[in-house]
């Protein structure tokens, strides 16, 4: 908490570039809506839009912060067929059934498993999207980036508080946060080079995205999907 913080700012919303697609619906007292030619004669001799609006004196998060994704390589390309808990109809068990899909079993019980082929064509995809997502849309008056300064990947979820965490230093009345990120035993850690800019670091590497991108497609491929109770 002592990394973020709170500023106020006027906020946009801003539909101009997309009124074809977002209708907007006018009511009036009575909750009915209005047709256009309705609203285009409300709207005469002002300034108002129905696409464009300022909200002001809202607050905006600034700082560090982090999120964590899971994935249960257990689950992943595998579809329950268990009699109580099914996740899928019989008819469908039959359709993945001539889709190569495999009858296996793992610790949750009888389930149906991706073929490699689906496996190895989905998990790049995957993989991609979980490093490099990015802000379609900003509301906000000013863009914020957002950059990715960290990323940790690791089979021990322990691991990864251990890896960022951050550090109370000065007095008890009112300490302050220092961030540290390091290499531990058993996570990968990959700093991009914008890290350098908010704490000091020397492991900082222009593929950071590319490298981690590279372990979690390791990870997911090398799994073993077909032998999990073995």
């Amino acid at each position: 908490p002592l990394l973020a913080g709170i500023a106020k700012e006027n906020l946009s919303f801003d539909r101009t570039n997309t009124s074809n697609i977002n209708k907007i619906l006018v009511r009036d007292t009575n909750g009915n809506i209005l047709t256009d030619e309705e609203v285009a004669k409300m709207l005469e001799g002002s300034a108002r839009s129905l696409n464009r609006k300022w909200i002001q004196d809202k607050g905006r998060a600034t700082g560090l912060f982090i999120y964590d994704v899971a994935i249960d390589l257990r689950r992943l390309f595998c579809v329950s067929t268990d009699l109580f808990e099914p996740e899928v109809t019989p008819e469908q068990v039959e359709e993945l059934k001539a889709n190569g899909w495999m009858e296996t079993e793992n610790i949750f019980g009888p389930c149906l498993l991706a073929p490699k082929e689906l496996r190895d064509k989905v998990i790049p995809s995957l993989a991609n999207a979980l490093i490099n997502w990015r802000i379609t849309s900003n509301q906000s008056r000013t863009f914020s980036l957002m950059e990715t300064l960290v990323l940790v990947v690791s089979g021990n979820a322990n691991k990864l508080p251990a890896a960022i965490r951050a550090k109370l230093i000065g007095g008890s009345e009112k300490p302050k946060a220092k961030l540290i990120v390091e290499n531990i035993d058993g996570a990968d850690v990959f700093v991009t080079l914008p890290a350098a800019g908010y704490f000091i670091t020397e492991i900082e590497s222009v593929d950071a995205l590319d490298e981690a991108e590279k372990g979690l497609k390791e990870m997911m491929v090398n799994y073993g999907y077909e032998n999990q109770i073995l």
